[in-house]
């Protein structure tokens, strides 16, 4: 007889989760059912959940039935739309399963790979899935023209022999696949890194990162929900301290980020906007947690991000919340006048005091999503639009550096003439509380200013004879702002100790809040004034009865000379 203590649930796998149908009191009607379910060729998977009371009221629980399915055939699967891809060529399955090919098969396959909870490396790496993508009616052919079209435009390929050397590159990985399908290796049961080596000690001639992959695929193929494969692999990444190994879980946690999981990751967001500036917050590192529905996972990936072990996976997350920029989707559907709104709080989100997240990219990005506000076309629409984005900016810094990413992207190019005269604009400004924001503090006015020329001076897209010009500009008006204001005199203040102000200008030119110019050579002036005085060494140490603490001092402060550019 059965005890009162003791149930059996039984659990459906649905759209990659687990979801309780049923809980019945017997192990055997349990399995009746899960058969049941099994049946069902749109079934992913089921599982039987035995719940026992203990005497202390704690409940114990264990699975005892568990059956899974990959691929369930749902009826035809279509590739994804996709407007672009890398420009370089994958010519053979390494380069096919690096991080960049990784990205392409993972957006143009995205409907299949969701269906079968697939990451694009368990579908290298794995025969019989692979096998299984290649039967999928006109899947990959239809994948593979796309991508050969995108790829030959503008060029002198055509698309036909583009689309047979992928078919080829295909072929041959597909073949790698199978010779290691039933090469035993070693057990996934602790660090990553520790496979790897153990895996090195027995490979004869492949090649022991593939193998690595191969092993990871294995064990990643059992975890049946984005979550769950997102758990499995930031848990291997956080515990290793190998960087290759951390760099290969790196683009495999870049694969899961191109799934449906993000938004799990984000819990409920008021709008498109709010989540854009969520996965921002989540690469930086600065994700707030609590409501997220991905529990543990996205707090270890947080972690990971802030320490800067995931550049691989950032880049992905930056290239998903670029694409819904650009995308038509409202950033707020329950009220249509907020779209401007919430354009403007992504816009003060996306700068950063180093200037845009992503800079051209994200310029674009934003460029692209404000031109759906314009009902002109043509030229006065991109005027419209360019002109609107900039208002957008607070000051003449801010929108001289989106102008500035902007002319170096194909949007941007469009709208050369629109784009000159707004810069002729920004240098129009008459001294420095006229470029930046008059409100804020003078350190941050000339890091802004600064900014803006490291900005001009790193643009390819412009002539030179504009960039020197835009510098020429900054630079005379950083060095009148410290003539008026007596930045240098109040840093160098004759009741000072001399210690204390040959270290604060040394401190005020290292901190990046002149470029170099004619501004940073009038700080260096006074800064050589003090160092030229006689017995200068033995004057800054000054004051001080211990030996030893007075030489650090002074070797400190060579240190920093020689940051602030004093050789």
């Amino acid at each position: 007889m059965v005890s009162s203590r003791e149930n059996f649930e039984v659990q459906v796998n649905k759209g990659g989760r687990w979801a309780t149908e049923t809980v019945v009191a017997k192990e055997d009607e349990a399995r009746a059912l899960a058969k049941k379910f099994l049946a069902d060729k749109k079934c992913e998977g089921a599982r039987i959940v035995r719940n026992w009371m203990r005497s202390d009221g704690t409940m114990d629980e264990s699975e005892i039935f568990s059956q899974t399915r990959s691929g369930v055939d749902d009826g035809p699967v279509r590739i994804s739309p996709i407007e672009d891809v890398p420009p370089e060529k994958c010519e053979t399955p390494d380069e096919l399963m690096a991080p960049s090919g990784r990205n392409v098969v993972n957006r143009v396959f995205r409907s299949y790979l969701d269906k079968a909870i697939l990451t694009p490396t368990e579908l290298m790496h794995n025969y019989k899935e692979l096998k299984r993508l290649q039967e999928k009616d006109t899947l990959v052919p239809n994948a593979v023209d796309r991508v050969a079209q995108l790829q030959t435009k503008d060029t002198d390929q055509d698309s036909k022999s583009r689309s047979a050397e992928l078919f080829k590159t295909i072929d041959d990985m597909s073949a790698r696949a199978k010779r290691v399908e039933n090469v035993k290796l070693p057990k996934l049961d602790g660090r990553f890194s520790d496979a790897i080596r153990a895996i090195r000690a027995q490979a004869g001639a492949e090649d022991v990162d593939y193998l690595a992959m191969v092993l990871l695929s294995r064990d990643l193929i059992n975890a049946r929900s984005w979550v769950g494969k997102l758990e499995f692999l930031c848990k291997l990444a956080v515990e290793d301290t190998d960087p290759h190994a951390v760099e290969m879980l790196d683009g495999v946690i870049a694969d899961v980020l191109g799934s449906s999981v993000v938004q799990e990751i984000l819990g409920w967001q008021p709008g498109l906007g709010a989540a854009i500036c969520r996965m921002f917050d989540l690469a930086d590192g600065k994700f707030p947690t609590e409501k997220s529905e991905a529990g543990e996972s996205a707090e270890i990936l947080n972690r990971l991000f802030a320490e800067k072990k995931l550049p691989i996976s950032r880049a992905c997350l930056l290239d998903r919340a670029h694409r819904q920029i650009k995308s038509p989707n409202p950033l707020y559907r329950s009220e249509g006048g907020k779209e401007l709104e919430e354009l403007k709080k992504l816009v003060e989100r996306t700068m950063t005091p180093t200037g845009f997240v992503s800079g051209p990219e994200t310029a674009e990005a934003l460029t692209i999503r404000y031109s759906r506000q314009i009902e002109q076309g043509g030229a006065p629409g991109r005027k419209a639009t360019v002109n609107g984005l900039f208002r957008m900016l607070p000051d003449r810094a801010l929108g001289l550096i989106y102008i500035l990413d902007l002319a170096g992207t194909p949007w941007g190019a469009t709208a050369t003439p629109d784009i000159a005269e707004l810069v002729d604009y920004c240098l129009s400004a008459r001294h420095l509380g006229d470029f930046c924001l008059r409100s804020l503090p003078p350190k941050e006015k000339m890091l802004r200013a600064t900014l803006a020329h490291r900005t001009a001076a790193a643009n390819t897209a412009l002539p030179q004879v504009v960039r020197d010009k835009i510098c020429g500009f900054i630079d005379t008006m950083l060095e009148a702002y410290l003539v008026t204001e007596q930045i240098v005199e109040k840093l160098d203040h004759q009741d000072s100790p001399l210690r204390d102000r040959a270290v604060r200008l040394v401190q005020f030119c290292a901190a990046g809040v002149l470029p170099e110019g004619k501004a940073m050579t009038r700080a260096r002036q006074r800064i050589l004034a003090l160092l030229r005085q006689p017995n200068f060494d033995a004057h800054f140490i000054d004051g001080f009865t211990d030996p030893v603490r007075a030489q650090k001092a002074l070797r400190d402060f060579h240190i920093l000379l020689v940051k602030a550019g004093f050789g």
